[in-house]
């Protein structure tokens, strides 16, 4: 199974359509009146009509019945149904999770759906420990709190947080962003060494968004 995108909910789809393929800055793929889709160069995003609808997409060549891990829904379409990437300068670099329970994630993600665990790690200063699986290219991270959370108190579904989209050129397309009416913040150096980011806060129907450069 390999993970190709997410899809996200919008309580105006039509609006939310247009935001996005400013955001994006590629038409969309594929449009009825139930979904939005968006291919980018890794990965897609399908817009939904629902305020609080997320989910993680992915592809294999059985595909089965969509799946809930902890609140997480997961969408699974045929190898054969998907459209192809599209020439773009953006992609899907991660995809945000919010957990009570990291034990939990390794043993769906890792031991039973076969993603590669690529990153296990304690940030103490930031009250973080981020798990990544990788899969199809793009990142699933895992963010659960420190101190943890002691296990008979894990209660609760994880969420789907948010989006971070790799770009080519950020100050280009900040400056794009922000002269048709976006708010974007100014770029900082990303938690990941040698990386570029800046945050997108209006546009996004509600999703956190983040835009990533990869410097040098």
């Amino acid at each position: 199974m390999r993970l190709v995108g997410v899809c996200l909910g919008a309580a105006d789809l039509e609006a939310a359509a247009r935001d996005y393929e400013r955001l994006l800055g590629v038409p969309p793929v594929f449009r009825n009146r139930v979904v939005v889709r968006f291919a980018l160069q890794r990965g897609s995003v399908d817009l939904m009509p629902s305020e609080t609808f997320r989910a993680l997409r992915f592809a294999e060549e059985d595909p089965q019945m969509a799946f809930t891990v902890r609140g997480v829904m997961g969408i699974v379409d045929a190898e054969r149904d998907l459209l192809p990437a599209v020439e773009s300068a953006i992609a899907i670099d991660h995809i945000v999770v919010q957990t009570v329970d990291p034990e939990a994630a390794i043993a769906w993600w890792r031991d039973r759906v076969g993603l590669r665990l690529a990153l296990d790690r304690e940030f103490p200063a930031r009250g973080l420990r981020l798990q990544f699986f990788r899969s199809g290219g793009i990142t699933l991270e895992y963010a659960s709190p420190l101190p943890a959370v002691p296990t008979g108190d894990r209660t609760g579904d994880d969420r789907i947080h948010g989006v971070s989209y790799r770009v080519t050129d950020l100050a280009l397309r900040r400056d794009r962003l922000v002269a048709a009416g976006v708010d974007v913040s100014e770029p900082r150096s990303g938690m990941r060494p040698g990386t570029t980011v800046a945050t997108v806060r209006s546009g996004t129907a509600g999703i956190p968004t983040l835009l990533l450069q990869v410097d040098g």
